[in-house]
C-alpha cells in the first residue's frame, strides 16, 4: 500500500490522498465496510481494495457526500455494490456526465473513468427527483431530518444539505459520535460556498444542521485536510471567518495561505455582500 490507513474511532478508518489531502473514510462492522469518498489516483484506489484484504472485510456499499468529481470515484478491484448518493448528485451525473468528468480526462485511465460518478440513490432519500437538475429546486432553508443508512451492520446517520453543494450528505455515526462531513470544516479549505448561489444563505444553513451534530461529536473527518478529534475547534474556525466576512471585518485565517483558497475568498466575499444586502 501506498497510504496509510489511520484509525481514527473504532472501526473508523481514513486515508488520505497526496493530492490535495482528499480523505477516504472506510467504517468497519465486522467483516463488512462501507466506502466513503474512495479517491484519488489509481495506485491510491487500489489501496482501498488492498486494506479491505489486509483487514478481511467485504466493500457491501459505497458512498459519495456530493457530486464532485473528486468524491464520486471507484476502483476495479472494488466489488460492484450499490455506490449511494442523493438524487441531485445522481441525476446531475446522469444528465451532465461530460462537463462533470472533464476535469478527470488526464488523471485517470478509461477503466477508472468509466466507474466516475455511478453512483445510485440511497434509500430512504427525502428529496426525490422532482427536485433535482432541471425542475426547480432552490437551496433548502428548512432541511430535511436526518435519515438511516439502510446497513444493519453499524448504524450511520444521513444528514442531508445544501452547504458546498446541493444535496451534500455528512454522516454521523451515533455509536462513537463521528461526523464525516465531506467538503465542509476543513483545516486547509476555508468555507467553500456553492458558486451557483447567489449568496451565503445555503451554506449558514447546512453548517448550522452539522453544528447541531458536532455538539455531540468527538471525532470529525473533513473530505480535505485532517480529521480531528476536537469538531468544536473547526466550527469556531468556520464561524470566525464567517462572520468576519458578514460584517465586512479583515479576516486573519492561516488557511488563506493557499492562492486557491484566497480564489474562493475572493467568491465568497461577493456572496457575503449580496448576503447583507438581502438581509440573509
Amino acid at each position: 500500500m501506498t497510504r496509510a490507513a489511520v484509525e481514527v474511532a473504532s472501526g473508523v478508518f481514513v486515508m488520505t490522498s497526496r493530492r490535495y489531502a482528499t480523505n477516504t473514510t472506510v467504517v468497519l462492522a465486522g467483516d463488512e465496510a462501507v466506502v466513503i469518498d474512495p479517491s484519488w489516483d489509481s495506485d491510491e484506489l487500489a489501496d482501498v481494495a488492498e486494506f479491505l484484504k489486509a483487514v478481511r472485510a467485504t466493500c457491501v456499499a459505497g458512498i459519495a457526500t456530493h457530486l464532485h468529481y473528486d468524491h464520486v470515484m471507484w476502483h476495479p478491484a472494488l466489488p460492484l455494490v450499490p455506490r449511494w448518493a442523493t438524487p441531485w448528485t445522481v441525476d446531475s451525473w446522469q444528465v451532465d456526465r461530460a462537463r462533470l468528468l472533464k476535469p478527470l480526462i488526464d488523471d485517470l485511465p478509461g477503466d477508472l473513468l468509466d466507474l466516475v460518478g455511478r453512483v445510485d440513490v440511497v434509500p430512504g432519500a427525502p428529496r426525490g427527483f422532482t427536485e433535482v437538475p432541471g425542475s426547480p429546486y432552490p437551496a433548502a432553508t428548512v432541511l430535511p431530518a436526518g435519515y438511516r443508512l439502510p446497513w444493519p451492520g453499524r448504524e450511520i446517520v444521513l444528514h442531508e444539505h445544501d452547504a458546498h453543494a446541493r444535496g451534500h450528505l455528512a454522516l454521523e455515526l451515533p455509536d462513537d459520535g463521528v461526523l464525516i462531513c465531506g467538503d465542509m470544516l476543513s483545516d486547509v479549505e476555508i468555507p467553500y460556498p456553492d458558486a451557483d448561489d447567489p449568496d451565503l444563505t445555503p451554506y449558514l444553513v447546512g453548517l448550522e444542521r452539522l453544528a447541531s451534530v458536532i455538539g455531540r461529536s468527538r471525532v470529525l473527518v473533513p473530505g480535505h485536510g485532517t480529521p480531528t478529534d476536537d469538531p468544536a475547534s473547526r466550527l469556531a474556525a468556520d464561524l470566525r471567518y464567517l462572520d468576519a466576512i458578514l460584517a465586512g471585518d479583515a479576516v486573519d485565517d492561516p488557511r488563506l495561505q493557499d492562492p486557491d483558497m484566497r480564489a474562493v475568498h475572493e467568491r465568497n466575499l461577493a456572496q457575503a455582500g449580496a448576503s447583507v444586502g438581502s438581509g440573509s
